[in-house]
Order: C-alpha cells, then sequence, then structure tokens
C-alpha cells in the first residue's frame, strides 16, 4: 500500500439497526485525491443474509444515520458545497431526502423522540456579526473578540466563544424548530427519557471552569425547561442515557482530580445515577476504575440499555472490545478479540457493529448466539489492489523490568531491514488493530515498523497510564527502547538504520530522542510541543504542570529545544499551520534552532491545516505527507547501508 492508495480505503461510520432488526444502515466515507475531497453514501445492510448492501444515498457528505422509532424515516446529516452539515429525512419506504434545518455552522448527533415525531440535534449558534458569510468574509472589520476564560478556542474549530453548542429539536409534522438550552456553555450529548417528556445532556455550566473542566450531567424538562443536575462537578461527564423505565441516568464519566486536573491520567468508567422527585442521588461507579478504561465514540451511541445490561466499549491492550456490563457488576465480553470496535447499535437482543483489524478499515458484523457474522466486505479494493500486511503482536521487557506490549509490521524478504519507530500521541491514545496508512506506507518501501504503547497509553490499566505524571522522556523511553531491540534482534531490523516518526506527543518523543540518543539515524518531528516554558497547548489540561510539572528548570531541562545544539541526526519538523493544539511556533523554534546550529533539518509547514489533519484533513495533504515520510527516511538513511530500490 502506498500513499497514492488512499482512495481505495472506505472508512465505515457507527451503524443505525432498524426497529424490526432486518436491516443496518452505516456511512462509507472515500477519498477522491484527484479532487482533493471526501465522499460519503448511506449503504443499506440487510441482516439475514438476502440481497448484497445497496446505497440509499449519492449525496456529497450523507454521515450519521439514525433510524426512527417507528421504522418510517430514517435522519441523517449532509453536507452539500462545503457547508457546514444540515438535517435531511428520508423515508423508509423510498423516495428523496428533504431538507429539514438551515443552521449557519451545520448540525450534528440526530437522536429521535420515542414518539418519531421530533428530533433532537446539536447546533453551533454564532454571535451576531461573527463566524458567518458575508460577515466573516470582512473579518478585518469585526470588533476585537472580549476573552474572559482560558478555553477559548479548539482546534480544528477556531475560536468557540461566540458560538456555542446548543440541543435543538424540529418537529416533522410542521418542521418548527425548538431551541432547548442557551447560554455561555457547549451543551451535547443530548438524549431522550423513554417517555419523551424529558432530555438529558452535558455542559460545562459552573462558573469555575477555567480550572475545574468538568463537565456535568443535567436531565431537562421538554415542556417547561426545567433542568435537574445529575452530577455534582467532580466528573468529566458524556454520552448520558436513561434507563428503561426513565428512573436512571448511566453515563461515561473520568475523574478529574487536582487543579488544571488530572483527567487525562484516569480511566473512564460507567456511572448511574438515580433520579427522584426532588432530584438526583450521588452517581455510583459501575466498572473497576484500576482495570478498565471505557472507549466514547466519535459519533453514534457509546452505550445502551438492553435487558441483559448495558452496552460499552472498552480499550484493552489494543483492542477496543464491546463488553455488556450486567446489573451484578460482571463484565460480559460481546465483541472481542485483535480488532477495534468503531461503533454499534442494539435493538432488543439485537447488536451491530462496525469492526476494523489490523488489515481492514473497518466492515459490519452481526452478533448471533453462535458467534459474530460479518456482513459486508467495504474493503474487498483495497485489499485487491494493494494488500497490506499484517501486524505481528510483540511483548518484551524494559531496562527495568517493566513490562512492554506493541507490534511489528515487516516487508517480504530476508532483510536486514531499516526500522521506523512510530510513537502514538497522546500519551493516552495507543496503537493496536486498525489499519494504519502511514505504517502500511512504510513497510510497502521497505521499512520494519515498530508501533508500541508505552506507559502512559490507555488500555493497560490506570496504574500504567499514570506512570507518565511528571516522567515524560523517562519510562516510555525505557519502554519504547525494548521495542526497538525486538525489531533488531527478531525481525531482521538494522541496527544502524534506525529512524523515529511521531505526531503531538509522538512528536515530542521524537524530537527528545534525537537530542538525547544516541540510537537513531533520521527522525521526523510532527506536530510537537518542544519547549515546555512556552507551551500554548489548547485543550482541557495544562499538559506542561501534569506531565513536566511546575518548576521551571525542570520544564526547560524537559525540552528538546534545550538540547538542540546536540542534535546530530537528520531531523524533518513538520508543523500544521492551523493547529491548536501544538502550535506551529513550537515547530518552527526547533527547525530554526537546529539550522542555526548547522545541522541537517528541514521544515515542510501544511497550509490551513489543523492538528488532526493526518486522519482527517485535506486528502492531498495527508498523500503529500506521507510521501514525505518515505522520502525523508529513504532520502537520510539509504547512505548508511544497503541500497533500498529494491527492499526485499
Amino acid at each position: 500500500m502506498k500513499a497514492s492508495d488512499l482512495g481505495l480505503i472506505q472508512s465505515i461510520g457507527s451503524p443505525s439497526l432498524s426497529p424490526d432488526g432486518g436491516h443496518a444502515v452505516v456511512s462509507v466515507e472515500r477519498v477522491d485525491l484527484a479532487a482533493d475531497r471526501y465522499y460519503a453514501d448511506l449503504w443499506l445492510v440487510p441482516l439475514d443474509g438476502g440481497p448484497a448492501p445497496s446505497r440509499l444515498t449519492s449525496g456529497e457528505l450523507d454521515r450519521e444515520p439514525c433510524w426512527s422509532p417507528d421504522g418510517r424515516w430514517l435522519a441523517f446529516t449532509r453536507s452539500v458545497a462545503g457547508s457546514g452539515p444540515q438535517l435531511y429525512l428520508l423515508p423508509a419506504a423510498g423516495g428523496d431526502p428533504r431538507r429539514l434545518t438551515s443552521h449557519p455552522l451545520g448540525v450534528s448527533s440526530p437522536r429521535w423522540a420515542p414518539d418519531s415525531a421530533t428530533l433532537a440535534y446539536v447546533a453551533r449558534v454564532p454571535e451576531a456579526g461573527r463566524y458567518v458569510a458575508p460577515i466573516a468574509q470582512t473579518a478585518a472589520s469585526e470588533p476585537p473578540r472580549r476573552i474572559t476564560e482560558l478555553r477559548y478556542r479548539e482546534d480544528g474549530v477556531g475560536y468557540t466563544i461566540g458560538r456555542r453548542k446548543q440541543i435543538f429539536g424540529v418537529d416533522l409534522a410542521d418542521g418548527a424548530v425548538s431551541q432547548y438550552t442557551a447560554g455561555d456553555a457547549d451543551h451535547e450529548f443530548a438524549a431522550w427519557s423513554p417517555d419523551g417528556t424529558r432530555l438529558a445532556f452535558v455542559a460545562a455550566r459552573h462558573a469555575d471552569r477555567d480550572t475545574v473542566p468538568a463537565r456535568d450531567v443535567f436531565v431537562m424538562s421538554t415542556s417547561d425547561g426545567h433542568v435537574t443536575p445529575v452530577t455534582q462537578t467532580s466528573l468529566r461527564a458524556s454520552h448520558p442515557v436513561f434507563s428503561a423505565r426513565g428512573d436512571q441516568v448511566y453515563f461515561l464519566g473520568t475523574e478529574i482530580g487536582d487543579r488544571f486536573n488530572e483527567t487525562y491520567l484516569n480511566p473512564t468508567s460507567l456511572w448511574v445515577a438515580e433520579l427522584t422527585d426532588t432530584g438526583a442521588l450521588p452517581a455510583e461507579r459501575l466498572t473497576d476504575a484500576e482495570t478498565m478504561d471505557l472507549v466514547p465514540t466519535a459519533a453514534g451511541p457509546a452505550l445502551a440499555v438492553t435487558d441483559q445490561g448495558v452496552l460499552a466499549m472498552v480499550a484493552r491492550r489494543g483492542a477496543v472490545d464491546l463488553v455488556r456490563v450486567e446489573a451484578g457488576g460482571d463484565v460480559v465480553d460481546v465483541i472481542s478479540g485483535p480488532t477495534q470496535v468503531l461503533g454499534y447499535d442494539a435493538v432488543g437482543g439485537l447488536v451491530v457493529a462496525a469492526v476494523a483489524s489490523d488489515t481492514e478499515a473497518g466492515e459490519l458484523s452481526c452478533v448471533t448466539p453462535t458467534g459474530v457474522r460479518r456482513l459486508t466486505a467495504f474493503g474487498a479494493t483495497l485489499s485487491a489492489a494493494a494488500p497490506v500486511a499484517p501486524m505481528r503482536e510483540v511483548a518484551g521487557t524494559a531496562a527495568d523490568g517493566h513490562p512492554v506490549h506493541g507490534w511489528i509490521l515487516r516487508p517480504l524478504g530476508a532483510g536486514p531491514f531499516p526500522v521506523i519507530l512510530a510513537v502514538h500521541g497522546g500519551p493516552h491514545r495507543y496503537f493496536g488493530w486498525r489499519l494504519l496508512d502511514q505504517a502500511q506506507a512504510c513497510v510497502d518501501a521497505g521499512y520494519v515498523v515498530v508501533m508500541g504503547n508505552p506507559r502512559g497509553s490507555a488500555g493497560y490499566g490506570a496504574e500504567h497510564g499514570r506512570a507518565v505524571r511528571h516522567a515524560f522522556g523517562d519510562v516510555d523511553v525505557q519502554d519504547l527502547m525494548a521495542l526497538v531491540d525486538i525489531a533488531v534482534d527478531d525481525f531482521g531490523g538494522d541496527p544502524d538504520r534506525v529512524g523515529v516518526i511521531g505526531a503531538s506527543y509522538g512528536g515530542f518523543m521524537a524530537a527528545w530522542l534525537a537530542a538525547t540518543s544516541d540510537r537513531f539515524a533520521s527522525a521526523i518531528v510532527d506536530r510537537a510541543t518542544v519547549d515546555w516554558c512556552d507551551s500554548d497547548i489548547d485543550d482541557d489540561v495544562d499538559y506542561t504542570h501534569l506531565y513536566i510539572g511546575a518548576d521551571p528548570e525542570t520544564q526547560r531541562i524537559k525540552s528538546p529545544l534545550t538540547f538542540a545544539e546536540d542534535v546530530s541526526i537528520p531531523v524533518l519538523v513538520m508543523v500544521a499551520e492551523q493547529d491548536l493544539r501544538c502550535p506551529p511556533s513550537q515547530g518552527r523554534r526547533f527547525f530554526s534552532a537546529l539550522k542555526r546550529a548547522g545541522q541537517h533539518t528541514e521544515l515542510l509547514s501544511f497550509p490551513g491545516a489543523s492538528h488532526m489533519f493526518h486522519d482527517s484533513g485535506s486528502p492531498r495533504h495527508r498523500e503529500l505527507r506521507l510521501d514525505a515520510i518515505i522520502d525523508w527516511f529513504d532520502g537520510t538513511m539509504k547512505s548508511r547501508g544497503q541500497d533500498m530500490s529494491n527492499p526485499g
């Protein structure tokens, strides 16, 4: 698989099941490299082994399908001609979709009321005179923004003040739109009560949200607007859902910890709060905080209440499993193995899930009494045209005796092969059983690729995740070096030709290793923070305080920029010019320091790109980035060993 094969990958979203359990609908997304854009269509998938899946829509970007409880309608979001997504309605019996909303900044997260008469959804409400054309086309004439909070921007969005997320409802009978929430806070994750009289949602309404980054669950009466708080500003909550009787609310929640929080060091758990006539009782945690870390979905429900228990997704050693948490506290696997569940839906006892693996971007599967049955083959085009390399699971031991876990991808042939150590972001993200275009392109070019989950990664228990508190560039380095040893000793890796690449936290690590280790021959520092003394990371956590500590001298000696003059290997620095997570100024300063020191370095700057552009940015930028990675490592590691023009 090469960078030019990005257009062969078909990615799927979270499915929606018909109320009778006969069909699922899923959004299937693809890249058009020539047009430099994305397309997404809705597909109808029978569950009874009948006709093959068929395309339902042919819009530009059709996503977030949502079947009405009475089975008559299919709601979804559609983006047309670069505009924000709007809500559309498609008759299940056939016909043309009709548009329901016209919000200037688009909508998301449609949720049906139980009577199928109303759709709730989320939309940003722009401040008058901002964000909406033609006013936005003359931004130079806008008044200045008066900013009073620390959290005022978001990567991929820009300024969030003056365009807060609010929850709306649209009546199908007359098209009337009602705004359910208001105020200077983002409101999201709407969920209906079984009787359709209440909405649960999540918002940060507390006055000290700058330094207490909790998000609370609230329940609102849709008849009079009365709001009842369910949680007490001690959790970062998301994805509420009512119990079958409507007397409880289940939700995901993470303890926030100290000032400026340690949320990212704590696992996400399943919680439940009982609702009474006078309010809500204190929430109870239902999953073990030390061993289970639950995973929210980007779209679709993260939790589903069934007769047997609550369905949820959990991160486990690079896998994402679907589990059922039963009333007695037992956790039962529903879908598990060397895969990642991307999203799911459940109706009665039926479960359908989108499932990815190391060689497949995602397929729909149905859970049956005898096992898990595959329903689709959207990845057939890719597998036929560009066979992908499987991931080989490895385990080892770090220098301090800590167990190490990861994966290695290897080209065909005898080797020795140059090695690329890839470091994930986060650090509380994780590599795992998922098709990764970067890894596949590097294997195709003749490299052994090493991907591991060092201490700090999610999915290995709370102690593993907390190990990097005030310890960046320490225990995580030990784990990564142990994985490089495995690649060299057991997979034909060349010890003299080892490169490192990483983005975000991985970019910090690539810069740190380039400056402090003699193990590497080349490095790519991608969208990194390199100076903790002057970081401007826009997020809900103070990374410097959390991972480095408050002492200025410690921050200085943990900054790769401090040791730029010690770098002796070629370094390619990549920045995204609209990156609000790891600002491009950090990468530019590292490049400048290397250049002034006379080092071999280049700067690759992607115009208009945000922090996550490698996954969801311009397809052309994604292709150029992959090609640049191969070109850089080819150009900087060839001279250290054998010619790589015909690897393997």
